[in-house]
């Protein structure tokens, strides 16, 4: 009789194949076992990692527990203490519930737990091998237990290989560690690497120190409370006030009864909950009856699915919309803005004189325009605007992006901070300003629609690469401390040659603190702070070259820019044509630094064609 081709797997094998869903890198391991320290009810938590995790996890905690017979029992697949009938799986409220994660990981390290229950004498301590569990023995331990796991992936080298560098991995278990600790206030945590200590958190925190220790103390100064109860659903936690400016990508934890866990209706709801240009960190608690919500969607648990998701985005958008009344920063539809226009000018709001179509040949000298701006130097270099925050609202793509206008024209003479470039019209009028900082002009090619952020962007990122040297270095009178979030401090210490050669004096202090003691020339005057995990974030975005300085320089301009010009638009007629004139006098006038159009042109015969006209 043939061998059956169908056959039932090895249990090594068949914890092989779960590990490749439920440990994919280190920081997998150290969220299933510190959820199980939690489980558990542990009230101490300490993690140590070595090489990033890769070369050792130690995960210890004064939880209840397990006797010698639980420990080799929560080895085998499906154990579990956490439920028991088929009655538990819709109302979960636990971490772990699947039974998977110990024998998983325990297949693809060298493994050893070591635990001891409150009445015993001595603790019992089981090694495996590979998935190859060992008799067990007894050892001293304290109540609680410990989880050593060496050599992750050490008998699947083509997992291993896919590892990152340690440096990255650790940043992966501390974001891991970070999103824990700020669900659960209450518990001590302590975090070492390579025997050096990264955190340590006493147990009786409230969230604000929380927030303060892992996310840094200008963000928990930033923060308000959020606390809202519609139905059954309590949405709660803190979110920092509107004007807050955070660079890069903001901090955004969402939990799901105490879960770091996400849903499409709870992006949808921080997605609506604020304006396009505002990204607000957040540290939200959304707490309902456990049947109403389904965890068991993903073997890693990161995603969840709602019963009644309509219900839980209405309650986090009312919940945030109550903590945090948005400031009006643009123009009432319908309502002109009321402007200061110049000598014998009509205001906006009392309407515009008919305009008829203008020849392009003979433009009009601006006198007979009123508010005709010539493209001309400023007296004075313009300060950068103090940033408000970080988004650039993209223009409406319903229009084409505006090109330079025909040969020939003559620009102006140089500006004291701009490069000269060619104008794109040869004069301009500043016909109003539209909702969302938008600045409409009549040229002598038609309509041009200004984003007036992105014109920001780009004037500050040439002045900065005009004056931008490799050797420009100013020293600050007094050193600063800095202080940084988490994921900042990991990626400045990672690309710190990088920074220093930019001209960043930088040393670091250990922990998340650096001093700094000097700053690239062209950027003085800017937040240290601010710049620093910027121009740290664009790096590690777009890489780095070594010796290659203009590359260097351009990373720094171009992070700066972005830094320096996440101001709003001013509404302020006389403000926006000096920016539109600065604007006319860049090398690139059309684009900012990121490939954004600073401007789009309606021409006449655009409207002609949309208007029928022959």
């Amino acid at each position: 009789m043939a061998e059956p081709r169908i056959r039932k797997l090895d249990e090594t094998v068949a914890n092989q194949i779960a590990a490749g869903e439920v440990v994919e890198r280190p920081a997998s391991v150290v969220k299933e076992l510190v959820e199980n320290a939690l489980d558990a009810g542990a009230t101490r938590i300490e993690v140590a990692i070595e090489g990033g995790g890769a070369r050792a996890v130690t995960v210890s905690d004064n939880g209840c527990g397990m006797t010698p017979e639980e420990v080799l029992l929560s080895l085998e697949r499906q154990a579990t203490s956490k439920i028991s009938g088929p009655e538990d799986i819709v109302r979960i409220a636990t971490f772990g519930f699947r039974g998977e994660a110990v024998p998983s990981i325990a297949s693809v390290s060298r493994f050893v737990v070591t635990s001891r229950v409150p009445d015993a004498d001595a603790a019992a301590r089981v090694v495996v091998n590979g998935g190859m569990a060992e008799a067990p023995e007894t050892v001293g331990h304290p109540v609680g237990t410990t989880v050593e796991v060496r050599d992750l992936f050490f008998n699947l080298p083509a997992r291993r290989k896919f590892l990152r560098a340690p440096a990255t991995e650790q940043t992966r278990i501390r974001q891991v560690l970070t999103a824990v600790a700020l669900a659960e206030p209450e518990i001590a945590f302590r975090f070492l690497a390579d025997g050096r200590e990264i955190f340590r958190l006493p147990s009786g925190d409230t969230l604000t120190d929380r927030i303060r220790a892992l996310l840094g103390p200008a963000v928990a100064d930033a923060t308000m409370p959020v606390d809202h109860t519609q139905g059954a659903i309590h949405v709660h936690g803190r979110i920092t006030r509107p004007d807050f400016v955070r660079l890069g990508t903001p901090e955004q934890f969402v939990f799901v009864n105490r879960r770091a866990a996400t849903a499409p209706q709870l992006q949808y709801a921080l997605r609506e909950a604020f304006p396009r240009d505002r990204r607000p960190a957040v540290v939200l608690f959304v707490d309902l009856p456990p049947e109403e919500v389904d965890v068991n969607v993903h073997p890693a648990k990161r995603e969840v699915r709602f019963r009644r998701g309509n219900l839980v985005a209405d309650a986090v958008l009312a919940a945030l919309a109550r903590a945090v009344p948005m400031p009006e920063t643009r123009a009432v539809p319908g309502t002109p803005l009321a402007v200061t226009p110049g000598p014998g000018v009509p205001s906006v709001a009392a309407g515009l004189p008919p305009i008829g179509r203008l020849p392009t040949p003979q433009a009009p000298k601006p006198r007979q325009l009123g508010l005709d701006i010539r493209v001309e130097p400023d007296p004075a270099p313009a300060a950068i605007p103090t940033p408000t925050t970080s988004a650039v609202t993209a223009p409406e793509p319903d229009s084409a992006p505006l090109r330079p206008g025909p040969s020939g024209l003559t620009p102006g003479p140089e500006g004291p901070t701009v490069p000269q470039g060619p104008a794109p019209w040869q004069w301009f009028r500043l016909l109003g300003i539209l909702e969302g900082g938008y600045w409409l002009l009549l040229t002598e090619q038609g309509y041009v629609t200004v984003d007036g952020r992105a014109a920001l962007e780009r004037i500050a990122y040439e002045r900065l690469m005009a004056s931008a040297g490799p050797d420009a270095v100013q020293p600050l009178l007094i050193p600063e401390t800095l202080t940084l979030p988490a994921a900042d401090a990991d990626r400045v210490r990672r690309f710190l040659p990088e920074l220093q050669a930019c001209g960043f004096g930088l040393a670091d202090y250990g922990g998340d603190t650096f001093m700094i003691d000097a700053v690239p020339a062209f950027l003085d005057g800017a937040d240290p702070a601010a710049l620093i995990a910027s121009v740290a974030a664009e790096l590690d975005r777009a890489g780095v070259r070594r010796g290659l300085e203009g590359q260097r320089r351009e990373t720094v301009a171009r992070a700066a820019a972005q830094a320096a010009c996440g101001a709003l638009p001013p509404a302020d007629a006389t403000a926006a044509e000096a920016i539109v004139g600065r604007l006319g006098r860049c090398a690139m006038p059309y684009i900012t630094p990121r490939g954004r159009p600073t401007m789009f042109l309606t021409s006449y015969r655009e409207l002609d064609r949309r208007f029928r006209r022959s």
